[in-house]
């Protein structure tokens, strides 16, 4: 193993179902909620070759859920897995927000696209291009799946 692609390739085989816990605090659905703070108290999935990676991934989703993106782009017609999910094969399966985000700044998000600053520089994550699941042939695995 090693790589993000072969972990959500060995989860997609023992998916499971997100456990709701009471209050919303994030202002997303319990079951959404529960599973992101599930994710944040998770311990890095077995295999990773980069536990630091994972670490940033799971900072950059908190942020997403926490300064209120992901309650954004689901109001403005997202999915779950645009934000949170990641494909078992390569970057032509599937690669959400999380992911791709890597600690830069959200500063404007509408029903396609999230523009994000590093420094001076922005970047586009659009959603439902390239590597982002246009021709999706898989479910996307999404990061609390990943379990230990």
């Amino acid at each position: 193993m090693g790589s993000w692609r072969d972990l959500a390739a060995a989860v997609a085989q023992r998916q499971e179902p997100a456990r709701p816990v009471g209050d919303d605090c994030l202002g997303l659905p319990d079951v959404l909620a529960a599973s992101i703070r599930r994710l944040e108290t998770m311990p890095p999935p077995r295999g990773l070759v980069d536990d630091a990676n994972w670490q940033d991934v799971v900072a950059d989703a908190m942020t997403i859920a926490r300064d209120g993106w992901a309650a954004k782009a689901l109001a403005l017609g997202w999915q779950t897995a645009d934000l949170f999910g990641i494909g078992p094969r390569d970057d032509w399966e599937f690669a959400g927000l999380a992911v791709w985000l890597r600690g830069r700044s959200i500063v404007l998000l509408n029903e396609q696209r999230a523009i994000v600053a590093d420094g001076d520089q922005h970047s586009a994550f659009e959603r439902g291009s390239m590597g982002r699941g246009t021709r999706p042939t898989v479910t996307p695995v999404m990061l609390w799946e990943f379990g230990r």
